[in-house]
C-alpha cells in the first residue's frame, strides 16, 4: 500500500493572490492532493493542508516556502498572532503506511532543504524557545539560540520557520464570550497538557475571545476533552461558550471518537457514522463560525479515501464473477467472511425494523444493547474478505522464494509458515466474530417483530454456514503446519468454535418454530 505523510503548512498572510498561489503551487507538485485551504483574515493567518509520498509532500511544502519567500514580507505583518515568520510553521503527521519515524526523517529533510534553498534559519516545532517570544523580540532569540539547520541570521521580513512533526495534529478554536484575561485564565488550565497547546489569538468587537488550540495528537485529546475543559472553567467565570471552528481540515477519526463520548455520557441511540457526525457538529457548535461541511473539512472525505479493499468495495455481480472465475481467490474463506457479514446484517435488519415502534416498546431496551454488537461486528468481519484473499496470495508469494542454498531454504520455509498460519488466522477470526454474536441474536430472537421471522431464520443460517466454512477453511490449511502443538491447539478452538454455532443455531431455529 502506499506510503502517505500529512503536511500542514501556517501561513502569516492570507491576500486572495496569495492564497491563490500557493494552491497553485500545491497541486501543481506531482503526486500532492490538497485536502483544504483556510485563509482567517481576522487572524492575518492561511493554513493549507495536502497529503503525498514522503518525497511529494517535502516538495509541495517547498513550493509553498518558494511563493512564500516572494509575497510575504513580516515588516508589514499586523495579525494578532504573533507569529514567527513569514512561513510560522510546517507539521507532518502520518497519515497511511508511515510511522512517527519516518515522519522525522521527512521533518528533518524538508528543514535541511528550506534552509539551504532559502539560507533561513529553521528551528524545531513544539519545543523551541523562539515560540512564545514575540517577533520585536525575535532577533535576539535567534542570536541566542542555535537553529536545527539553516544559518544564525535574522531576516525582518521572512523571520525564521518552525518545522516538526505530530501524531495527529488539529487546530480547533473555541469561542467564549468573555475578555482576553478570562480567556487566558482558561488556557492555563488547557496548558497543563502536553499534547495541547492554548492562547487566547483573538479578540472581536462582539466581545468573543477567540481560544486557539492546537492539538499536538487527536489520539490522546480529543475535541469533547478540550471543550469540556473550557466549559468547566468558562463557568467558573460566569461566561458562556459559543461556538467552536475547526481550522483547516480534520482527521475523520477525531469527530467520531469526540461523537462516541458524547454519545454515552448522553445515553442516546446512534450508531452510523453520518449520524454520529452530524450529533458532534452540533456538540461542539462547529457551525457557528461557518457550516461545517464534512465533505470539504474531513480528510478522509476530501481525498475519496477507500477505506475498504476492492472485494469489499465491488458491486455484488463483480464480486460473484471474481468468485466464480479462473483464479484461487476470492475463494472459500472469502465467501464465508461474506455470508457470516450478511447473516448479522439480516440480524440487525431484524433489529433495526423492531426497533422505534409502539407495538414493540417492550423490545426496545434488548434491541438498543444488541444493535451496537452486531453493527461493530459487521465492520470487523467485512475487512477478512480481502483479508482472506490477501492473506493466500501472500503465501504464494513465499512459495514462489528461491531456495538454492540452506539459508535461502531456511529463509522461504520461515516466510511459508508466517503465510500459512496468517491464512488460517483470518478464518479463524471470522469464527470467533461470528460467534460472539450468537448471544444478542438469541436475545433478539425473544422479543422482535415476528413479521421478519423468515428473515432472522435464514439471518441465523447465513451465520451458521458462515462459520461452518471458515471451519472448513482452517481445518484443509492446518495440515501442512509443521508445529504439532500449534496445529492441535488452533485443531481444539476451531472444533469448539464450531460445536458452539451448531448447538446455538439448531436451538434458535427450533425455538422459531414453535
Amino acid at each position: 500500500m502506499e506510503r502517505l505523510a500529512y503536511c500542514v503548512v501556517i501561513i502569516s498572510d492570507t491576500r486572495q493572490e496569495l492564497v491563490e498561489t500557493v494552491t497553485e503551487a500545491i497541486c501543481h507538485t506531482e503526486s500532492c492532493i490538497l485536502v483544504h485551504v483556510h485563509a482567517d483574515k481576522g487572524a492575518e493567518r492561511m493554513v493549507a493542508s495536502f497529503v503525498g509520498s514522503p518525497e511529494t509532500v517535502v516538495e509541495g511544502a517547498l513550493n509553498a516556502a518558494v511563493i512564500v519567500q516572494r509575497s510575504v514580507d513580516m515588516r508589514f505583518h499586523k495579525g494578532p498572532l504573533n507569529p514567527v515568520g513569514a512561513l510560522h510553521a510546517v507539521v507532518f503527521t502520518p497519515f497511511s503506511n508511515i510511522g512517527p519515524q519516518q515522519c522525522e526523517d521527512i521533518a528533518n529533510t524538508f528543514s535541511h532543504n528550506l534552509a539551504d534553498l532559502l539560507e533561513v534559519p529553521v528551528y524545531q516545532f513544539n519545543c523551541s524557545p523562539i515560540e512564545d517570544v514575540g517577533y520585536d523580540e525575535l532577533p535576539a532569540a535567534i542570536e541566542a539560540n542555535e537553529p536545527i539547520f539553516g544559518p544564525k541570521d535574522f531576516s525582518p521580513s521572512w523571520g525564521t520557520t518552525l518545522v516538526g512533526t505530530s501524531r495527529s495534529y488539529l487546530m480547533f478554536n473555541v469561542n467564549v464570550m468573555g475578555t482576553r484575561d478570562q480567556a487566558n485564565k482558561i488556557c492555563k488550565h488547557l496548558n497543563n497538557r502536553t499534547d495541547l497547546r492554548a492562547r487566547t489569538v483573538l479578540l472581536e468587537d462582539t466581545g468573543n475571545a477567540v481560544i486557539g488550540c492546537e492539538i499536538l495528537d487527536c489520539n490522546t485529546c480529543g475535541l469533547n476533552e478540550v471543550m469540556d475543559t473550557i466549559k468547566e472553567h468558562a463557568s467558573e467565570q460566569n461566561i458562556a461558550v459559543v461556538g467552536s471552528h475547526v481550522v483547516g481540515s480534520i482527521p475523520l477519526q477525531a469527530l467520531i471518537k469526540a461523537a462516541d463520548h458524547y454519545i454515552e455520557q448522553e445515553k442516546v441511540f446512534l450508531i452510523k457514522e453520518q449520524q454520529k457526525i452530524r450529533f458532534i457538529i452540533d456538540r461542539l457548535g462547529l457551525n457557528s463560525v461557518s457550516e461545517f461541511k464534512p465533505e470539504s473539512k474531513v480528510i478522509e472525505y476530501v481525498l475519496g479515501v477507500n477505506r475498504h479493499g476492492p472485494l469489499q468495495s465491488s458491486t455484488v455481480q463483480q464480486f460473484v464473477e471474481s468468485v466464480g472465475s479462473r483464479t484461487s481467490t476470492p475463494g472459500g474463506g472469502s465467501v464465508s467472511a461474506l455470508v457470516t457479514a450478511l447473516g448479522l446484517a439480516l440480524g440487525q435488519m431484524t433489529g433495526w425494523m423492531t426497533y422505534g415502534s409502539k407495538k414493540h416498546d417492550s423490545a426496545e431496551r434488548t434491541v438498543t444493547s444488541i444493535l451496537p454488537i452486531i453493527h461493530k461486528t459487521i465492520d470487523q468481519i467485512t475487512p477478512l474478505i480481502d483479508a482472506d484473499a490477501m492473506a493466500f496470495s501472500n503465501y504464494l508469494v513465499a512459495q514462489k522464494m528461491p531456495s538454492t542454498d540452506e539459508e535461502e531454504s531456511a529463509r522461504k520455509q520461515e516466510a511459508l509458515e508466517e503465510a500459512l498460519l496468517t491464512i488460517i488466522h483470518v478464518p479463524m477470526k471470522i469464527m470467533e466474530l461470528g460467534c460472539s454474536c450468537w448471544a444478542p441474536i438469541e436475545d433478539l430472537s425473544g422479543n422482535y417483530n415476528t413479521s421478519l421471522k423468515s428473515d432472522l431464520q435464514v439471518a441465523i443460517k447465513c451465520v451458521e454456514s458462515g462459520i461452518w466454512g471458515a471451519y472448513k477453511n482452517v481445518m484443509i490449511n492446518l495440515d501442512d503446519v509443521k508445529n504439532d502443538q500449534t496445529k492441535q491447539e488452533i485443531a481444539a478452538k476451531a472444533r469448539k468454535l464450531l460445536e458452539t454455532s451448531e448447538t446455538m443455531s439448531s436451538r434458535l431455529l427450533a425455538a422459531l418454530e414453535k
